[in-house]
């Protein structure tokens, strides 16, 4: 939506903590919504819609605003896409860029049916003995722990999309295990639709912000993940605004760690706003050791201890808040009566 004041048009504002104000993503400024006006006129939509804008994916700037969707859905190289023989059972899914390489003839990747699917990843599975040797079966515990597994972190990625696929794992720790953006790609094509998985690890990994990417799209969509480590993969506040969107839909995760990533105040405020506004359920929320969340994010994380309802753990411990930021949000933790909440910082 498009409002004005006065003196400035405010594009893309997005709800602030309190109903009564929002915020323009542009300008940052918070403004009342009864001194805003949504702009009808054709001529200045028109104006509005030839802004140029440069796309949050793949950077390219001087773009039209009116023709950013158009951009992401068909031309961006850093969008997500499926395989065009998606239809037929192919269960590719990753960035635009590498679609070519994938429907290359030699690809691997290709596999046109179930039993070529099929075949491919018991293969992978049997490479690594995750199968049982005996009756080629797909081992029976529905908790597995690759940990003392020295794969390449493709190879693992292939091998944990089989379990996922032959739906025996509610549980999977991929600790320091090399995993990257394109490695959880293949993961996430999994989860999409996947029934069974409660617990994912992906601590000391490679994952970043595009690993981001494709977790954010998959869980958007998944009813059955509860538990989601992402501790220590160079997440930026770009990754954090894809988790976000995420949380507004997803009704099922309640417990997420961020802790030890690139995360500073600008992430801090987009998660208590998500936590605020649109998501009821997340129970525990970890952010030990993200240096840049400091003094100014005291208001958010005071207006996220009041307002929101669900959260029963949040660390902050290690981050760069002074004394007095922490005596502040202990105080009005009180005054609010949240005792339930377990706070540390």
């Amino acid at each position: 939506m498009q409002l004005i004041d006065s003196v400035h048009f405010h594009i893309l504002v997005k709800e602030s903590w309190d109903n009564n104000y929002v915020r323009c993503s542009s300008c940052n400024e918070t403004h009342l919504k009864t001194h805003l006006i949504p702009v009808t006129d054709p001529s200045i939509l028109t104006a509005l819609d030839q802004i140029q804008v440069k796309c949050k994916l793949c950077d390219q700037s001087n773009i039209e605003r009116g023709n950013i969707e158009y951009h992401i859905n068909n031309i961006c190289q850093k969008a997500i896409v499926t395989c065009p023989a998606n239809e037929i059972n192919c269960p590719w899914i990753g960035l635009r860029e590498e679609l070519q390489t994938h429907l290359t003839p030699n690809s691997s990747d290709l596999l046109t049916s179930n039993t070529q699917i099929q075949e491919k990843f018991e293969s992978t599975c049997d490479k690594y003995c995750i199968l049982e040797e005996s009756y080629g079966q797909f081992l029976p515990f529905s908790t597995i722990d690759l940990q003392q597994r020295q794969f390449q972190n493709q190879d693992i990625a292939i091998a944990v999309k089989a379990l996922l696929i032959n739906k025996r794992r509610t549980y999977l720790d991929l600790f320091n295990k090399g995993i990257t953006s394109k490695s959880v790609s293949i993961i996430a094509s999994v989860l999409y639709n996947d029934t069974l998985l409660e617990t994912l690890g992906l601590r000391n990994n490679l994952i970043c912000d595009t690993g981001i990417q494709y977790l954010a799209h998959a869980l958007s969509t998944n009813s059955c993940l509860q538990r989601l480590d992402l501790n220590n993969n160079s997440i930026t506040d770009t990754g954090v605004r894809l988790l976000a969107d995420m949380l507004r839909t997803n009704q099922t995760l309640i417990k997420l760690t961020l802790s030890y990533n690139r995360i500073s105040n600008e992430g801090m405020n987009v998660l208590a706003d998500v936590l605020i506004n649109y998501n009821s359920t997340l129970q525990w929320l970890c952010l030990v050791g993200n240096s840049g969340i400091n003094n100014s994010s005291t208001h958010s994380i005071i207006n996220l201890i009041k307002h929101n309802k669900s959260l029963t753990t949040l660390n902050l411990e290690g981050c760069s808040l002074s004394w007095w930021s922490k005596a502040q949000i202990c105080f009005y933790q009180t005054i609010y009566f949240k005792s339930n909440l377990n706070l540390t910082l």
